[in-house]
């Protein structure tokens, strides 16, 4: 396992969707690498870093970013920062997990060319000294 109509346009954005939507919970539980959780409060497209996904954050986070890719040749994957630490666990739907559910998709409102994406990941996987589950929703990450 292992991101003119000045006035009328600033307005409306919030209104239009263009506005983070977060929802939902990371948990893990390692023998190697501890517990922690993480409930996003930031998101953002991953066309500002070249793929096709997410980049899920917490507001003074402490490294446990979450990153969901949806790659053409791969598939999709989840990978999260293990705190403290220059590695990140990622799942696959090759990995061993009971459930994989995963859906990234571009949402229909572009900001600066950056197309709005939206989603979830609801992931459960256990191990002998690992239990990852995740239930996050996200819509509006430019």
């Amino acid at each position: 396992m292992r991101r003119l109509l000045a006035g009328f346009l600033l307005c409306c954005l919030p209104a239009c969707g263009t506005r983070d939507e977060l929802g939902g919970e990371l948990s893990v539980d390692s023998d190697e690498y501890g517990a922690w959780t993480m409930s996003p409060t930031t998101c953002v497209s991953g066309e500002h870093r070249q793929f096709f996904g997410v980049d899920l954050t917490e507001r003074g986070d402490n490294g446990t970013g979450v990153r969901i890719v949806d790659d053409p040749v791969d598939g999709y994957s989840l990978a999260m920062n293990i705190p403290d630490e220059d590695l990140a666990l990622v799942l696959t739907p090759q990995s061993e997990c009971e459930v994989f559910d995963v859906l990234v998709e571009r949402g229909n409102v572009r900001v600066n060319d950056i197309w709005a994406i939206q989603g979830h990941a609801t992931v459960e996987c256990r191990a002998p000294g690992m239990e990852i589950v995740a239930d996050l929703s996200f819509s509006g990450c430019t």
